[in-house]
C-alpha cells in the first residue's frame, strides 16, 4: 500500500512537470502576451495534476491537503512568524545571488507595473498560496510523510525549489519548503502555510508598488532642495539612497551588485537581522506547536522519524522496511529539471 501510494504521487509529480513544460511546445504567442498571463497559465498547469490526483485517490480536497480550522491566536502567531522569518529568507536569497542571477524581481515588476495592486496580489500572492501549497505541501509532502517524515520535508522542499527552474529561486524556495513543511506539522493544517506563502509573496508585491512612489517623493524633495540651495537636505537624501539615481530598476541593480559581491558583504548586511529574526521565529514556532499540543510530535519527527500513528519502524531482515520515496518517474523528472536548471544558468 505504501509503495503504491509513493508510486502514484511520483507519477503525479511527473505529470506536473509535463504540464509545466507543455506550453513551450504550443503556439501561444498570440494568447500569452505578458507576465501576468504567464503566471496564470503556470498556476493552471500546476492545478490540473492536483485535480487528477483527487479523482484517482478518491479523496475530498480538505482531507487530501490537510485543510483544517485554526484558532485565531495561532493565525496571529503564524502572521508574526512570517514577519520574523523574513530576514532569514532575505539572507538566504542574498546568499543565492552569490552564484546565481535574480530573475524573480524582474518578472514581478513586469506584473506590478502593468496591473492594479489587487490584481497583482491575487495573481502573485493568493493564487500561488492556494495552488502551490495544495500541491507541494498538500499532495506531495502529505503523501511522503506517511512513509518517511524527515525525507518528506527535504524531498518536498527540493521538488518545490527545482520546479522553479533557476538556482536563485531554487535556493530560496527550497528553504521556504522546509519551513513550510515544519509549520504544517506544528499546526496540523495547510491553512498555516497558505498564510505564510501569501504574506511572503504579498509583501514583495506591496513593496514593488510602494517603492517607486517613495522614490518619486524623494526625487521631488531632492530636486526642490537642489533648486532652493538646501545642500544639507540634498546631501541627506543622497546619503540615504547611496546615489542620486531615482530609477527603481537602476537602484535595485546597484544594490544587488553591491550586496552580492562577496560573502562578507552578505553577512554584514543581512547576517545579524537573520540571526535575531531566526531565533525569535523559532520561539514563536514552538509556541504555535505547543498551542496545538504538537510540540512533542514535532520533536519526535527528528528523534525517531515516525509517521503519524507509527510507533516503530523495524529495519531488521524479515521485518517491515521503509519504502524509498524515489521511484523511476520521480528520478526521471528530477534529472530533467536538474539538467534544465544547469543549462539555464549557463545560458
Amino acid at each position: 500500500m505504501e509503495r503504491q501510494r509513493i508510486k502514484r504521487v511520483n507519477w503525479i509529480f511527473l505529470l506536473t512537470l509535463g504540464m509545466m513544460i507543455l506550453p513551450s511546445f504550443l503556439p501561444l504567442q498570440n494568447i500569452i502576451k505578458n507576465s501576468l498571463q504567464n503566471v496564470l497559465l503556470s498556476q493552471s498547469m500546476i492545478a490540473i495534476p492536483g485535480i487528477i490526483y483527487l479523482i484517482i485517490s478518491r479523496q475530498r480536497y480538505t482531507e487530501a491537503v490537510r485543510l483544517k480550522k485554526m484558532g485565531l491566536s495561532n493565525i496571529v502567531l503564524v502572521i508574526l512568524f512570517a514577519i520574523l522569518i523574513s530576514p532569514v529568507m532575505t539572507f538566504v536569497n542574498a546568499l543565492s545571488m552569490l552564484y546565481s542571477t535574480n530573475v524573480t524581481t524582474s518578472t514581478m515588476t513586469n506584473i506590478t507595473s502593468s496591473v492594479p495592486l489587487l490584481v497583482s496580489l491575487l495573481a502573485i500572492a493568493v493564487l500561488p498560496a492556494v495552488v502551490e501549497e495544495s500541491m507541494y505541501r498538500g499532495v506531495f509532502y502529505n503523501e511522503y510523510r506517511k512513509v518517511n517524515p524527515i525525507g518528506a520535508i527535504f524531498l518536498s522542499a527540493f521538488l518545490f525549489g527545482i520546479l522553479h527552474g533557476n538556482l536563485n529561486q531554487f535556493t530560496y524556495a527550497f528553504f521556504m519548503g522546509i519551513i513550510f513543511a515544519l509549520m504544517i506539522e506544528a499546526t496540523d493544517s495547510i491553512l498555516s502555510t497558505m498564510i505564510l506563502h501569501f504574506i511572503t509573496n504579498g509583501t514583495s508585491v506591496v513593496i514593488l508598488y510602494v517603492y517607486p512612489k517613495l522614490l518619486s517623493y524623494f526625487q521631488t524633495v531632492y530636486d526642490n532642495a537642489v533648486s532652493s540651495g538646501d545642500v544639507n537636505l540634498a546631501a541627506q537624501i543622497e546619503s540615504m539612497l547611496g546615489t542620486t539615481t531615482f530609477d527603481m530598476n537602476e537602484l535595485m541593480e546597484e544594490a544587488t551588485t553591491a550586496v552580492s559581491a562577496t560573502l562578507g558583504s552578505v553577512l554584514v548586511t543581512y547576517g545579524m537581522a537573520a540571526l535575531v529574526g531566526g531565533i525569535l521565529a523559532f520561539l514563536v514556532y514552538r509556541t504555535i506547536a505547543k498551542n496545538t499540543n504538537r510540540w512533542d510530535y514535532v520533536k519526535n519527527i527528528f528523534l525517531h522519524n515516525r509517521p503519524d500513528g507509527e510507533q516503530e519502524f523495524h529495519v531488521e531482515e524479515g521485518r517491515k522496511k521503509r519504502p524509498s520515496l524515489i521511484t523511476v518517474p520521480l528520478a526521471c523528472a528530477i534529472l530533467y529539471l536538474v539538467v534544465n536548471m544547469i543549462l539555464a544558468e549557463m545560458i
